[in-house]
């Protein structure tokens, strides 16, 4: 999920969207059999300023030229050989952009499959090759949409219906700004929210045009690198904080041997979940998607081993933190339902806590690399009809049912027995409701609240105030769990203090040894003075008393 403005946007003062009546659709080279009628003529805005006729497809050919023209280099893999040839139309001669492969020359046509693929060969991986089909379809959809425009929307007092290399404007009132969406390919990846650009009709009916005599469209607003960059900061200072209180945890339990039973060995196995996910966590953001926007480069684009490697370990520890959840949650209902069946073997745990993520990963990972190889396997090609990221999430949300079922069927207990004991009062069902409310973290039940997710047509304002709170639960989940299940244990707690106290008390010892000792009966300045010497004790004679 890593979206950018590419800043050849802004140097072309192109960009990308589709009107309101324009359906945002991709096609595959596979299935590519759109051909509607077309009027005779289509406007291309950018740079021509002109009509194009659609005889012979040459409309369609020019457009899809301009939007590989508009994809930037390091969104190719490589550049096309572009060669200009003349094409004989009832018009009479006019130039036609073409590519050459081999020996021969081809249009930009993603309806020729022999032609198109070499086109998508070039592109730096599936998403981008899509995207590229993608505008180009809908510069047809946008010369199609003129049939449907009334007479009105033909006089020569509007702002005509054009397509501007990206994106379609259509007829537009004088003295008017109109607002055009943002297209998804305009962007690495599928953004996740809603931004507009803005072009301008003026009084006099014309597109404004900028500085170089180019119809201007102003692309700037479109750019989502000011929320990412703040998201990824945010999302890696949680991780980090996560990171910082779980190690302690670990060692805490390793440490002390009073601590090595079954209920510590089972949140020992989710602490270092934990802390592989907000490691590897930390890794992702900090080197591989922030250099999105800071650098000239990605290692996205390298797509290497090491950033799949990271991509990889991240969704293990991330899938293990579920899996070793539900271990717990076992456990816990195990002790309170049938409490006179013990805990069962620590063994059975630590597998249900390991084993399904690995295989779910594995999965997921072979997957990937035989379908989706390209981008460190970072997000989801929504142009891709493979949804890879179902492996993973779908089991997520299996766990997220089977918690619950099983925290409510502990709380009934739990509230039954303590009425018992207390006869029907008030008290045991607050007591019940902390106590359940102390274990929603274990059981993960707070990934209930940012389940849904907004629809790509929502603000990026306030799909930032959801991001931030999503990414709150999840990268503060390995804090808050050492802080509730480790440091503000008794038993740890006790186990701490008394390794405090021992140490303290032999540095205490020792500092008392180590120092010069002080004694004010030795003061000289308070022993009474005399005139004379002490006198030496008399020797007592040695006698020897006679036997009787």
């Amino acid at each position: 999920m890593f979206w950018m403005v590419d800043e050849m946007l802004f140097l072309l003062a192109v960009t990308v969207s589709v009107s309101s009546e324009v359906t945002n659709h991709i096609h595959s080279t596979e299935t590519s059999t759109f051909s509607p009628p077309l009027p005779a003529w289509c406007r291309m805005g950018y740079n021509v300023k002109q009509s194009y006729p659609t005889e012979k497809k040459y409309y369609q050919h020019q457009t899809c030229f301009w939007c590989y023209h508009f994809t930037p280099p390091h969104r190719r893999k490589e550049d096309l050989e572009l060669v200009q040839e003349m094409e004989y139309l009832t018009v009479g001669r006019i130039a036609v952009m073409k590519f050459k492969a081999g020996n021969e020359t081809h249009y930009f046509d993603p309806d020729d499959s022999e032609s198109w693929v070499h086109v998508r060969a070039a592109m730096f991986d599936r998403l981008e090759a899509d995207k590229l089909e993608e505008c180009c379809w809908d510069a047809v959809k946008c010369c199609h949409a003129a049939l449907h425009d009334t007479p009105a929307n033909h006089s020569s007092s509007l702002c005509p219906r054009t397509w501007d290399g990206w994106s379609c404007a259509p007829p537009t009132p004088p003295s008017t700004t109109l607002t055009i969406p943002c297209p998804d390919h305009a962007y690495s990846g599928i953004p996740e929210c809603a931004m507009s650009g803005h072009k301008h009709c003026t009084e006099n009916g014309s597109w404004v045009l900028n500085e170089g005599g180019l119809e201007l469209t102003n692309y700037a607003p479109c750019s989502h690198s000011h929320y990412h960059v703040f998201n990824y900061h945010f999302e890696g200072v949680t991780h980090a904080l996560s990171l910082v209180a779980v190690v302690p945890a670990v060692f805490i339990i390793l440490y002390y041997r009073q601590l090595r039973v079954q209920r510590f060995f089972l949140h020992l196995s989710l602490f270092l979940a934990l802390l592989g996910e907000a490691f590897f966590a930390t890794l992702d953001v900090w080197l591989l998607r922030l250099p999105e926007y800071t650098q000239s480069g990605s290692p996205l684009d390298d797509n290497s081993v090491w950033c799949r490697c990271v991509v990889v370990g991240r969704k293990l520890c991330g899938v293990a933190v579920w899996t070793c959840m539900l271990a717990e949650s076992i456990y816990l209902h195990r002790l309170i339902v049938a409490a006179f069946k013990g805990g069962g073997k620590t063994w059975v745990y630590i597998v249900i806590g390991w084993v399904p993520a690995v295989l779910l990963v594995t999965g997921w990972a072979v997957s990937r690399g035989i379908l989706e190889n390209d981008q460190c396997w970072l997000g989801h090609n929504h142009a891709s009809p493979h949804e890879l990221y179902l492996i993973t999430e779908v089991p997520k949300l299996g766990i997220l049912l089977v918690n619950t079922l099983l925290l409510a069927n502990m709380t009934r207990v739990l509230l039954t027995k303590l009425r018992q004991i207390q006869g029907g009062q008030s008290s045991p069902t607050r007591r019940a409701v902390k106590a359940t409310a102390f274990l929603l973290p274990m059981f993960g039940l707070q990934f209930f609240v940012p389940l849904y997710i907004p629809p790509r047509t929502t603000s990026c304002q306030a799909m930032q105030v959801y991001l931030i709170f999503s990414k709150a639960v999840d990268g503060l989940q390995g804090l808050y769990v050492a802080i509730v299940y480790c440091y503000m244990n008794k038993e740890v707690q006790q186990q701490v203090r008394r390794s405090l106290h021992h140490t303290l008390g032999r540095w205490w010892c020792k500092d008392r040894t180590s120092a010069p000792t002080y004694d004010p009966r030795t003061d000289v300045s308070i022993l009474s003075s005399t005139a004379h010497p002490p006198t030496q004790p008399e020797e007592i004679p040695l006698t020897t008393t006679p036997s009787s």
